[in-house]
């Protein structure tokens, strides 16, 4: 039995216990989450960002259910709670405050496709669950949005459009995100996301003998509530101090070149906090071009040694780092056979990306195993997650035997 297999057959036995014993989708939406290389905090500031969808998703589950209310559980979080969302009570609807539960990406992507006058199945039930662990900083909530947006749309939609309306019903809960989460999880495989224009471009690698793991922290984080909004407005406010003083026709601080370091620490003195965000994400936009290099010539070494400097850069300059995040970047590092290690994604929590050889593996676990996790009593089996770059999302139509059956979803 494949990971998919296990969740539909999970998900099938939920909907029957909360929609009736017949339940059975007609529709299978999945959505992988990613893992960020490097280009820490770039998306947003214009610059470039490497990052790769892995063989952990979120799956949509759903059936037509004959009325006009949409229906909602996530076995994740709660088996029997099931959500009923009136659509037409949705329009323009946004997060007022507050935490965000998982129903309330459902309602943010069905009031991104009524915003867009794109087609909702409103009479409908769906299961959203998955293997892709939440609060890591492997993108479960773009997962999430692009899943239900699939499960929700009425008419096929492009690739663009989608990253787009999952985009949105993540901001609609009140997270700033971008679109690279939603990129890497739309598209699939190793993309070169370029923050400026919102392109996308494929890389073709070859790892060979290495791979990527997650390392889990144990510490949770979360998008909308941890530190992320802050530092979108320092970004927001460098720039306008830059443009305002020297640098009038900056797009963004990633089109800041090096050689103008010194002219925008001018302007920024007095004040060192806006000034070390300004100096990562100079820097982290020279190593993305070469961690580019590298990879597309299968020189792990070095990417290796490029991801450890934007990890120190993200947590020292940007102030997104976590002693616990910390201590085990450290650790692994020691490890013989990790090339790279880094805080992956928002930060302040969340998880390490090692970059490691495969043959190295036993070693490596047994030394975070015996090193971090079971002094904090943590299950190494659940925290650590080895991940192979995977395809994009898709939309398939369930067979009598509930087995998904592949089709085109995008226009």
């Amino acid at each position: 039995m494949t990971a998919l297999d296990g969740i539909l057959s999970h998900q099938i036995d939920i909907g029957r216990s909360c929609f009736g014993a017949n339940w059975s989708p007609d529709r299978v939406a999945q959505a992988p989450g990613r893992i960020e290389l490097i280009g820490g905090h770039l998306d947003y500031n214009g610059g470039p960002v490497l990052a790769a969808a892995i063989d952990k998703r979120i799956v949509c589950t759903s059936r037509e259910n004959g009325q006009s209310q949409v229906r909602c559980v996530f076995p994740d979080f709660d088996a029997s709670a099931v959500h009923e969302l009136d659509p037409r009570k949705l329009v323009d609807w946004n997060q007022q405050g507050g935490p965000i539960s998982p129903a309330d990406f459902a309602r943010g992507a069905i009031a991104a496709l009524m915003r867009h006058r794109i087609a909702l199945r409103t009479g409908i039930d769906i299961v959203a669950s998955g293997d892709l662990p939440h609060g890591v900083g492997i993108s479960s909530s773009a997962a999430l949005c692009v899943s239900l947006v699939l499960a929700l749309a009425g008419d096929d939609i492009s690739q663009s459009d989608l990253v787009l309306l999952a985009q949105e019903a993540e901001n609609r809960t009140g997270s700033p995100c971008g679109t690279m989460d939603q990129s890497a999880s739309v598209f699939g495989q190793l993309i070169r996301f370029d923050g400026r224009t919102n392109q996308v471009s494929p890389l073709a690698v070859d790892l060979g003998e290495h791979e990527f793991v997650v390392a889990n922290s144990g510490v949770v984080r979360n998008l909308a509530t941890s530190s992320y909004p802050e530092r979108v407005r320092e970004s927001r406010s460098a720039l306008e101090m830059l443009r305002s003083d020297g640098f009038p026709d900056l797009p963004d601080l990633a089109a800041l070149a090096t050689s103008d370091l010194v002219s925008a620490e001018a302007v920024l003195d007095g004040h060192p906090t806006l000034r070390n965000r300004v100096l990562h994400i100079v820097t982290e936009t020279e190593r993305v071009e070469g961690a580019m290099t590298a990879a597309t010539r299968g020189d792990w070494e070095q990417f290796g040694g490029i991801m450890t400097a934007g990890g120190r850069s993200s947590s020292d300059l940007y102030g997104i780092g976590h002693p616990e995040v910390d201590a085990l970047t450290a650790l692994s590092l020691n490890q013989p056979g990790v090339l790279g290690a880094r805080i992956m994604g928002g930060g302040e929590g969340g998880a390490a990306l090692l970059l490691i050889r495969t043959e190295a593996w036993p070693a490596i676990a047994d030394a975070l195993s015996s090193g971090f996790y079971r002094p904090r009593g943590h299950d190494p089996e659940n925290m650590l997650i080895r991940c192979h770059l995977a395809p994009g999302a898709s939309v398939s139509i369930a067979d009598q035997d509930n087995a998904p059956v592949q089709r085109d979803a995008f226009a």
